[in-house]
């Protein structure tokens, strides 16, 4: 399988800063070995880092056009990259290395022992941090935390989706950080966190939350029933209108009166799925209703049941299960 892109850039900061295991460093070499291309990204991003003031990033902000335009300077002598978009690509990928050094250095300055937790093995995980606060991480999904107060503040970095129960300590404001710079402030208890590569949701199921932009001032307070979402450039917030955003925690699906059509994305995500609803079938789905709920039920078993109810036929292609009449 092949290494995500956050995944490559974060072995790629790790490398760049001496914190590099002897296991990462193999999937990086390989990463290298791949293809010419690799090579040069890595060299473009070396030579950023090396011209980079990184001895104290706490004080530092990076954008893109300003690590474009660096390094525009620093890599234009060495390799031919075929257009100016691969050259904002590379820049975009700089930008990404930084923050995440940027991002780890408390963990590495603050007298903490750091840890980190994974769930990489195909199930949700669930941690107790230091100050109580209970943490899941959904499937594919990681945390970065210290035993300790980092200038009398909790703080976290969390990369994927992941459902936090926040310990009240109002002396120790909890932060959640995220690889896009995104920031959550804790004013509450219990919400999930979605992060992606260029954007962040989170969901409150209780309290309060602040959602902001490191360096920015911009920011929207969520209360419970609300989510918000940074992306684009944007930051927005809404009511939360599902009410199976925390099923991959609790193992419950529950449908209100939905259509097949709406049902079925929240299938795919919840299993993980490629569902597909046949061009000749998508008008009836659109208009086939649904009231019902499940717990702990296998994809083929929830789908036999709608389809009882419902009366369409589903099938497997390749990776694909197809909906049809």
């Amino acid at each position: 399988m092949e290494p995500s892109d956050t995944y490559l850039h974060e072995l790629i900061a790790k490398k760049l800063s001496g914190q590099c295991t002897e296991p990462e460093s193999a999937v990086l070499q390989q990463w290298l070995d791949a293809s010419p291309e690799n090579k040069a990204e890595y060299e473009l991003l070396s030579k950023i880092w090396q011209h980079s003031d990184h001895s104290s990033p706490s004080l530092r902000q990076y954008n893109i056009d300003a690590a474009w335009d660096k390094t525009n300077r620093y890599i234009s002598p060495v390799i031919s990259i075929r257009t100016i978009t691969k050259y904002r690509q590379y820049a975009a990928a700089a930008v990404v290395v930084l923050a995440l050094v940027t991002g780890t250095w408390w963990l590495l300055h603050s007298g903490g022992k750091k840890h980190e937790l994974a769930a990489n093995d195909g199930k949700i995980k669930s941690l107790e941090l230091p100050d109580k606060s209970i943490v899941t991480l959904r499937q594919g999904a990681r945390i970065r935390y210290i035993n300790g107060y980092h200038h009398d503040q909790r703080i976290v970095e969390v990369e994927g989706e992941a459902f936090f129960e926040i310990a009240n300590d109002p002396a120790h404001p909890f932060f959640v950080k995220t690889p896009n710079q995104s920031v959550i402030e804790v004013l509450g208890t219990s919400f999930t966190v979605q992060t992606g590569t260029d954007s962040t949701a989170v969901t409150v199921a209780s309290g309060k939350v602040k959602l902001s932009i490191e360096g920015d001032t911009t920011a929207i307070i969520l209360g419970s029933g609300q989510r918000g979402v940074w992306g684009n450039g944007q930051l927005y917030a809404r009511d939360n209108n599902n009410p199976n955003f925390i099923a991959w925690k609790t193992g419950i699906l529950q449908f209100n009166d939905q259509t097949l059509l709406e049902i079925l994305p929240q299938l795919a995500d919840f299993y993980a799925k490629d569902i597909r609803v046949d061009d000749q079938y998508l008008e009836t789905a659109s208009q086939q209703k649904a009231t019902i709920s499940f717990r702990n039920q296998s994809c083929d078993d929830v789908l036999h049941e709608l389809q009882l109810l419902l009366g369409f036929n589903y099938k497997q292609e390749g990776d694909t299960i197809v909906i049809s009449q």
